[in-house]
């Protein structure tokens, strides 16, 4: 069994890979030469049965066509009255005798006629005329009688077995008899089935290929198995074997079609190639098989011949391959022994001495400067992760300060029984640019606010403590959510904030009063829920966000609260929540989620909220800040 390190040697890699490239190269070539070879091996198998076919069929039209010529003057003569009833016997058996073709010759009259001779049959027998007299009138139910008298028209019948006459198959060409407008009955003219299956028994084509002809209804007429001859029709072989290529193909042939299909089925015709063509005086069909090996059996020599040559062309580039390779491995190996010390700290370890070969000796030298740069490189990391460890630490000491701005969640927030307040945040990172607050500006009225900076990071989060810090400071002098707003952006664009892009939502109740105004900076919408579970969604936005432009134009909107009413605000992160289809959650997200809470109750909406998003996104990877307040004003239920 190979091992791991052999599978790993250079010289195992290269004869792989010119393996995996000459198997690529040698497939495209065989599946090319399948393609056009084989498509040449069909082109001269259909030409070659082709012409076999159409060569066996006009001799057989040839022959029936003769047929119908002597039928023709048979009647010619007969009409012209040159022909009584006692010379006719005598130039039926000179007919007889001279064309091979016939086997016998009779006239049948209709019975209903008055004053007609008898209907007989002439049969040439050991260079004999034997004439056989009707004995009764069942003839007149016959085919040959019966499609030829009604239809008054030739007519080339079906085989069928003489046993009043040859005692032989015969296929008969009939014609109905005239005289003076009036139909007296039909004269038949019999060819020896034998005698067709003769010109179609004998043909063969390379090793297994043969002829068969089947009749206008299917019968297998001629075919090597003499068990189907005159027993099975195309369409019972087909049945039995449950072959719907072969059925087709039936169908086909009765139909006076042409063409070379491929049978697959489990039939005598099971892979082979079918070249089918009609005879154009009965309407019969001759089909000549060819097995698919014969027809393919060149390309198959070509094939194997190709492979051979691949395999040996394989095998001697893996010899030169694997000669070569060892040259080189040598060296290498102890290159990598000197590379497994250097790797485990022995920086200072001997290389070997220089070596004759090129790329040898360029190697020794990448190994010796390679030495020296790892050992500046430790020492830069060394000073490198004590400098990242220092500022992860203060990355870790700002997330906390930034917590502790954060109001805790309590029973009594402000200490006021009319609220109840919940807050979330989550930072996508350590630290994160989003901020909600709230607090109380006097005894009656209550500020609260949620923001969102564009960025993360530190900036963001600096920027939020300003705000922060700034939103209580600024409003002990305003009870007015929109001069606390305008002074928020005259201070971000007075001081030159970097991440001085912040959207806001600002809001301030009047607890007496119930009333609340807020302003809404660019910030998304704040939905506000009603004791009976409804909501009403407030989208629209009062002003850009803050810190951008100075002397913004900033308005408000006074609503009158309701007992129980629970405002719900939220940041961005919640909307802009994506799935593994990276589908946004979106407010009409966010509205379905909200329809789904019980009644108000800060605590358990944003909990809710939270816990909904989170089952939207957990398969991304991409994710932002997520803030939600949540904050119910009076509830009758609190106790």
């Amino acid at each position: 069994m190979r091992s791991k390190t052999e599978d790993r040697t250079i010289a195992y890699q290269i004869i792989s890979y010119i393996f995996l490239s000459l198997m690529i190269i040698f497939g495209l070539s065989i599946t090319v030469t399948l393609f056009l070879f084989s498509n040449v091996m069909l082109d001269n198998a259909r030409e070659s049965t082709s012409h076999l076919a159409n060569g066996t069929i006009s001799k057989i039209d040839g022959k029936l066509e003769k047929v119908e010529a002597i039928a023709t003057s048979v009647m010619e003569l007969y009409f012209m009255n040159e022909l009584d009833s006692s010379s006719l016997d005598y130039y039926f058996h000179d007919l007889l005798y001279e064309h091979q073709e016939l086997v016998s010759i009779g006239i049948a009259f209709d019975p209903s006629q008055n004053n007609i001779p008898n209907s007989k049959t002439i049969t040439h027998v050991k260079n004999q005329a034997v004439i056989h007299f009707a004995d009764n009138t069942d003839y007149q139910y016959l085919d040959w009688f019966q499609i030829p008298y009604q239809k008054k028209m030739s007519f080339w019948t079906e085989p069928w077995y003489d046993a009043d006459g040859t005692n032989k198959y015969v296929i008969s060409y009939c014609k109905p008899v005239f005289k003076e407008g009036k139909m007296l009955g039909v004269i038949r003219f019999d060819t020896e089935l034998g005698f067709l299956q003769s010109m179609v028994s004998p043909l063969k084509l390379k090793k297994s290929g043969y002829a068969f002809l089947i009749s206008n209804t299917g019968t297998i007429i001629t075919h090597p198995a003499d068990s189907l001859v005159m027993n099975e029709s195309i369409f019972s072989v087909a049945e039995q074997t449950n072959d719907k290529a072969l059925r087709e193909l039936g169908r086909a042939m009765i139909g006076g079609g042409y063409g070379f299909v491929r049978i697959r089925g489990e039939s005598m015709f099971k892979n082979s190639w079918i070249y089918y063509t009609p005879l154009l005086t009965n309407n019969w069909s001759l089909g000549v098989v060819i097995a698919n090996s014969d027809v393919m059996r060149d390309l198959n020599l070509i094939l194997v011949i190709q492979i051979f040559i691949s395999i040996l062309v394989f095998l001697i580039i893996s010899i030169i391959v694997y000669t070569r390779t060892q040259s080189v491995a040598k060296p290498l190996r102890h290159f990598s022994d000197i590379a497994q010390r250097i790797g485990m700290g022995d920086f200072d370890t001997q290389l070997p001495t220089l070596s004759r070969t090129y790329e040898i000796e360029r190697l020794t030298h990448a190994f010796a400067s390679m030495q020296a740069s790892l050992k500046a490189y430790i020492h830069n990391l060394e000073v490198s992760n004590h400098e990242k460890n220092r500022i992860l630490a203060e990355v870790r000491f700002a997330a906390e300060i930034q917590k502790n701005l954060i109001p805790t969640n309590t029973d009594k927030p402000c200490g006021r029984d009319e609220l109840r307040v919940f807050g979330v945040l989550e930072p996508a990172s350590e630290i994160g640019g989003d901020l909600f607050d709230y607090f109380m500006i006097d005894n009656k009225h209550f500020c609260f606010a949620i923001a969102d900076v564009v960025g993360k990071g530190i900036v963001a989060a600096m920027t939020m403590t300003i705000v922060s810090t700034f939103l209580r400071s600024i409003s002990s002098y305003h009870h007015s959510a929109k001069s606390i707003m305008w002074e928020l952006n005259a201070f971000l664009c007075r001081n030159n904030i970097e991440a001085n892009f912040v959207t806001v939502l600002l809001g301030v109740i009047n607890l007496e009063q119930g009333t609340l105004e807020f302003s809404n900076a660019g910030h998304v919408p704040m939905f506000i829920r009603k004791m009976d579970r409804s909501y009403t969604k407030y989208a629209e936005t009062h002003s850009t966000a803050v810190g951008v432009f100075d002397n913004l134009e900033i308005s408000s909107e006074t609503l009158q609260l309701d007992i129980g009413d629970e405002l719900i605000l939220f940041t961005d992160g919640i909307t802009e929540a994506m799935n593994d289809n990276e589908d946004f959650l979106g407010v009409a997200g966010l509205e379905m989620i909200i329809k789904t809470l019980g009644n108000p109750n800060p605590q358990k909406s944003a909990s809710i909220i939270l816990e909904e998003v989170h089952k939207f996104s957990k398969a991304s990877k991409d994710k932002d800040d997520i803030t939600i307040l949540a904050i119910d004003y009076r509830h009758p239920l609190r106790k």
